[in-house]
């Protein structure tokens, strides 16, 4: 039992502990030269995510609500992050930085994708967080009986 109470507890704080952090934006350079050459269209999808990256905020609603849901019954929290997770962000919550770059496709589609991945990482990581909530809940009441 202590070694089920042991492992739970390193799985609910992996939940909060980054292994490795990057500078997603960071090139070698040499000599104030890239070190490599991309191709306008990829460079595009590059931006895209890059910028997706440090400008996409507004998933805090979806996370939040799966997040309180959760906490009352991870059942009831399944429903939230399903649909949240499923549909991709409104354009209006998007926060993009520059429309013409937005108004080219490459740009648009890696920008909107890589903002429904994070929508969908923060969503599952708070219903990760009630559901282990809810079981660390369940195990201390147990365990006391």
């Amino acid at each position: 039992m202590k070694l089920f109470i042991t492992i739970c507890s390193l799985c609910f704080i992996s939940l909060f502990v980054n292994a490795q952090d990057f500078a997603p934006d960071s090139t070698v350079t040499i000599q104030k030269q890239q070190l490599y050459t991309v191709v306008p269209n990829e460079d595009l999808t590059v931006k895209g995510q890059i910028d997706a990256e440090r400008h996409y905020v507004k998933y805090k609603g979806a996370a939040t609500g799966t997040l309180i849901a959760s906490l009352v019954s991870p059942l009831i929290g399944l429903i939230p992050a399903i649909a949240t997770s499923s549909t991709t962000p409104k354009i209006e919550n998007l926060g993009y930085p520059d429309e013409s770059l937005f108004r080219q496709a490459n740009y648009h589609a890696a920008y909107t994708r890589k903002a429904k991945k994070i929508k969908q990482g923060k969503v599952w990581k708070n219903w990760g967080i009630g559901f282990g909530v809810n079981l660390a809940l369940i195990l201390l009441l147990t365990a006391g009986q």
